[in-house]
């Protein structure tokens, strides 16, 4: 509801009881605008009175504190639109459901979600890729609370999806920010790399070459912690971007893996106090600061780490490493 409708700056001075009867009147009027009438030679519906009817009465209910007969009027307000062609309308109203209802309103975040969802299919409509991304993300915020892994890695994907349609490089680049933080809190590292790349390529269309190294060294970072040296030299050896050989993150990358390879914990303790780490992605750098000299015997006794390096057995403990 629009703190700008004269409606609701009026109805802020009327006792609830007034509030709810005149919201009940709009209500009537609307399904009123909804009825054909052959006395008065209306012999269709009246849609667009219908959604103004609509929108009044959610406004009226929201002043007498009835917040799901708000939401649900917004939605048919909404409904309204739909059908009048006005999806930027339409996705207005569901919006404004969706604002009822969020945080401790009628349903909760979860039928905020369920607004939000039909709100961003009209704002695509209306062609409005801005106002939808800005909903997508609240629908993946929310599915990240309740758990739904999926659910929200598909909504950051529908995102980044509108804003590559839109060409908008920049806004693109935030998502993909705030999509790999998500995934690498959840311990998703594969799809963090698959985003990361993405993310690269942005970069790169930017002509931020600095941010490119920068995010290359978060890809080897993150393959040593899942002790993947041979993906992590691969990023050293056979990356084509301008600059990343003769680049500080490059040099840090190198003595990272081989750090890792030698189990050498004294020199991988002495890379982890590199300030270089402090200007990767937050998540990115909280791992670093935790890499650990880690070996295994592959499960098929041939002796080789994860990394696919031979290996004999070395002490796992850091201190009698160092000693």
């Amino acid at each position: 509801c629009s703190l700008s409708d004269s409606g609701f700056i009026d109805s802020l001075h009327q006792p609830d009881e007034e509030k709810m009867a005149a919201a009940k009147e709009h209500l009537a009027k609307a399904e009123q605008a909804l009825k054909p009438s052959w006395m008065s030679l209306k012999f269709s519906p009246d849609h667009l009175m219908a959604s103004m009817e609509y929108s009044q009465a959610a406004t009226q209910f929201r002043a007498a504190g009835m917040l799901q007969e708000c939401a649900d009027a917004w939605v048919k307000s909404g409904q309204m639109k739909e059908l009048l062609h006005d999806p930027f309308g339409a996705g207005r109203a569901y919006e404004s459901a969706a604002g009822i209802c969020d945080g401790s309103g009628p349903g909760g975040p979860a039928a905020a979600m369920l607004h939000w969802e039909k709100a961003v299919h009209c704002f695509r409509l209306a062609g409005k890729a801005d106002v939808a991304a800005k909903l997508l993300l609240k629908v993946a915020g929310v599915r990240e609370k309740q758990g739904d892994l999926d659910g929200a890695k598909s909504a950051y994907e529908e995102t980044i999806n509108v804003f590559e349609q839109e060409e908008k490089d920049y806004e693109l680049g935030d998502v993909y920010k705030t999509y790999i933080g998500f995934l690498i809190r959840r311990e998703a590292l594969e799809d963090a790399l698959k985003a990361m790349d993405g993310h690269i390529s942005v970069l790169q269309r930017q002509k931020s070459l600095p941010f490119v190294h920068k995010e290359l060294l978060s890809k080897i970072v993150l393959l040593v912690k899942m002790e993947d040296c041979v993906r992590a030299e691969e990023i050293l050896t056979s990356t084509n971007v301008d600059g990343w050989i003769m680049s500080r993150e490059y040099q840090v990358g190198t003595e990272l893996v081989e750090a890792t390879k030698n189990y050498d914990a004294e020199a991988l303790i002495g890379l982890q106090k590199d300030q270089i780490f402090t200007f990767l992605q937050v998540e990115v750098a909280r791992i670093a600061k935790l890499l650990k000299v880690a070996v295994t015997k592959a499960s098929d006794g041939s002796g080789r780490d994860r990394g696919g390096y031979p290996v004999e057995e070395p002490p796992q403990d850091i201190a009698d490493l160092i000693q």
